[in-house]
């Protein structure tokens, strides 16, 4: 019975693992189209997905502790020591939530190493972009403490020397 609790619980994840994927997608849409208001809101999203599947996460981990203990898992139980102590129609239910599970996470990977590579990206252009922008800029005439260097001479800068 506990085994058949952790395949419909799994196919819940897998409903939550695909939903995530819709938003990483959003959100590489967002970072593409520079639509930082949407972006700020897809991350909220995301966020709260986050939190969504990390409670999924433990409410898993205490049914295989229940399914295990029925089973005669020894040791901490994962999903495949279950799988080999399941039989029949459960047993390839399980595999394939589980297979299913595996390839949702191998795209969440790989659409989350996009986006970073696009986020690296615009910080690389920014940083040639103010660069550019920095070749452009006078030299300093003050110093940090505060005191006149550099080569500028300001006609009018002294007052006493008459207007």
């Amino acid at each position: 019975m506990e085994i058949m609790l952790i395949a419909q619980h799994l196919k819940k994840e897998i409903s939550l693992y695909k939903e995530f994927i819709t938003v990483l997608q959003t959100e590489t849409e967002k970072i593409i189209g520079r639509d930082y208001k949407g972006l700020y809101e897809t991350v909220g999203l995301k966020e709260h997905l986050i939190i969504r599947i990390e409670s999924a996460g433990r409410s898993r981990l205490q049914l295989m502790c229940e399914a295990a203990s029925s089973l005669g898992v020894q040791g901490e139980p994962t999903l495949s020591s279950i799988i080999e102590r399941a039989a029949g129609k459960v047993k390839e239910e399980l595999r394939e939530c589980q297979s299913t599970i595996l390839s949702l996470l191998e795209s969440i990977r790989e659409i989350n190493k996009l986006n970073s590579m696009v986020v690296r990206e615009s910080l690389d252009n920014i940083n040639k972009t103010l660069g550019f922008l920095g070749n452009f800029m006078p030299s300093t005439v003050y110093n940090p403490a505060g005191a006149f260097e550099g080569n500028c001479s300001f006609k009018g800068s002294r007052l006493s020397e008459g207007a």
